[in-house]
């Protein structure tokens, strides 16, 4: 049999036809199959072409310049259809209004988010075109009430393909990249029993001593400039050690000698560009240096919890129910399955927490009348403000900390769902999204929204979680003209629904327990040279905010 080089070759308008077809049929596999494997992506991208560049040998000088043309015309092809697809009035989402680049690729997206400034660029889209935003190819993002039932609630949609991208190496997933509703209900069962309220109530006296900790180390440092964010992220780093693996590094005596606050921060943005753009973790693996800052957070996150396995503790931590060693289980967990959840504790029990409180003081500081008011409950002996119980019900603490979520929720972004190919799609509101649609309730626009949350959305202002008549006596100017909307409906900053955030209810009890105590011992203010616009500008959304400096100066009260 003679070989195809033997044939007579095709004219170049055929050769040329015969790769631009196969340049459109790759398109019809990638949006039909939605490969993800670097094996599929080479085959696709590479074999194919090189195959088909015998077909412009007699119509090029050189092997080279045969194959510069086959490439070229095929992914011409290729971008080009994918293109046209995306813009065309036959897509799916092509009725939804959004940025034209975005249509196209969610690289322009990516490219926004690793700038830290998402979030903004979120609520500038829904400023610009509406409630309901194409972001992406494939992505939504909504901003209104009515979505965040249909998509976080008990009969919403799974999580989305964001999630494909910051699972980690292994195969087993931590409980927060979970798609499988399952699964997740299986492997949250043990985190409901760490997070119920006899152990938050166990968990009282460890938090209660390391804030003790800390008060004693702020006290040698009185009447000098501290970045109180930093000390506070080593509090919540300590808590967390103790909570979850019932020791740890000693990050406040030890000023964080593992490091772990900035291995968390170096993750942050390789895993964000993953969320965006999945396909790429199957590629970072590949590339010596890529992303080492986020391999090395795994691989502390999987010693500590493996050393915590081996160790084993004398009373119930949290990873006394994430290993099962009541044996509550019809089986124990993998130890796969227990170091996947090593980084999810670290980032969901210390970095969050802290970035809260950060946030908190700051605004509180910036605003001397809301920081008088909070002092003088703290110091009422009727509150009882020293018993994490009495603090429950203490009206303008809650309300200043839940004014602080609102406005800067600990997640900014929210977190992405999706209607499962097979399941015909979902109705979000008033808007059908098909099936393999990503969408997104964006958190940090629906809490600014003024439809849910005026006057003044923009500003931090505690009372209007209060009654009316508290909000007429305190800011009569604000709440007199009686238009007040306050729609806690739209208040998500712990998401809602199966997959909401399971530690909120030890996470208020610890910001109560951190800003009494904090204020009672303490009289703060800004460092004269900070510039109070820099904390803002400086906040970046990696899913996980990072924050920088907070230069206070402390000085013991005397009662």
């Amino acid at each position: 049999m003679s070989s195809w080089l033997s044939q007579p070759p095709l004219p170049f308008g055929h050769a040329l036809a015969t790769v631009t077809v196969a340049g459109l049929a790759c398109h019809t596999v990638f949006r039909r199959l939605e490969p993800r494997s670097l094996l599929v992506f080479g085959i696709l991208l590479a074999l194919i072409p090189a195959l088909l560049t015998p077909l412009f040998l007699p119509h090029a000088s050189s092997v080279f310049t045969a194959m510069l043309y086959t490439f070229a015309v095929y992914l011409l092809s290729l971008v080009s259809s994918v293109v046209i697809y995306r813009l065309s009035p036959f897509h799916p989402l092509a009725k939804y209004p959004g940025p034209l680049i975005g249509r196209i690729s969610k690289v322009w997206f990516a490219v926004i988010a690793l700038s830290g400034k998402q979030h903004l660029y979120y609520k500038t889209l829904h400023e610009r075109y509406g409630d309901v935003v194409r972001i992406g190819p494939n992505e939504l993002s909504f901003r209104h009430v009515d979505s965040v039932n249909p998509m976080l609630g008990i009969r919403g949609m799974p999580k989305g393909e964001y999630w494909d991208g910051r699972a980690p190496e292994n195969a087993v997933r931590p409980l927060l990249a979970l798609r499988d509703p399952k699964e997740h209900a299986r492997r949250r069962r043990a985190w409901n029993r760490a997070f119920s309220t006899p152990q938050l109530r166990e968990y009282q006296a460890i938090v209660e001593a390391r804030i003790n900790q800390l008060l004693d180390i702020l006290t040698g440092k009185t009447d000098q400039s501290i970045d109180l964010s930093k000390w506070l992220g080593w509090l919540t780093l300590d808590i967390m050690n103790d909570l979850m693996f019932s020791n740890g590094g000693d990050a406040m005596e030890f000023l964080d000698q593992d490091n772990v606050v900035q291995l968390l921060m170096d993750a942050q943005p390789m895993a964000l560009l993953m969320s965006h753009l999945p396909w790429i973790s199957d590629f970072y693996l590949w590339v010596p240096g890529v992303g080492r800052g986020l391999r090395d957070f795994r691989k502390y996150a999987a010693r500590r919890a493996s050393e915590r396995k081996a160790r084993g503790s004398d009373r119930k931590d949290v990873f006394y129910h994430l290993i099962d060693e009541a044996g509550l289980e019809p089986s124990p967990p993998s130890n796969a399955q227990v170091t996947s959840d090593g980084g999810l504790a670290i980032i969901a029990g210390a970095e969050t927490t802290s970035t809260t409180l950060s946030h908190a003081f700051y605004l509180l500081l910036c605003n001397p009348k809301t920081y008088t008011r909070l002092q003088a409950e703290i110091d009422d002996p009727k509150m009882d403000s020293g018993v994490p119980a009495s603090q429950a019900r203490m009206p303008y603490l809650n309300a200043v900390i839940n004014e602080t979520l609102r406005l800067f929720p600990a997640v900014l972004s929210g977190s992405q769902r999706t209607p499962p190919v097979g399941s015909g799609g979902q109705t979000i509101s008033s808007h059908f999204v098909p099936e393999g649609t990503s969408t997104v309730v964006h958190t940090y626009s629906l809490h600014h929204d003024p439809r849910y949350f005026s006057p003044l959305p923009d500003s931090f202002v505690p009372e209007r979680w209060l009654s009316s008549e508290q909000q007429l006596a305190l800011e009569p100017d604000v709440f007199r003209s009686g238009e007040v909307v306050h729609n806690t409906a739209a208040f998500i900053p712990f998401s809602v629904g199966p997959s909401n955030c399971v530690g909120r209810n030890l996470a208020y009890q610890e910001m109560r327990m951190v800003l009494c105590m904090i204020m009672s011992h303490f009289e703060m203010r800004f460092e004269e040279s900070f510039d109070v616009h820099s904390w803002e500008d400086n906040l970046r959304d990696y899913f996980v905010v990072q924050r920088g400096q907070l230069p206070v100066v402390l000085k013991a009260r005397t009662r």
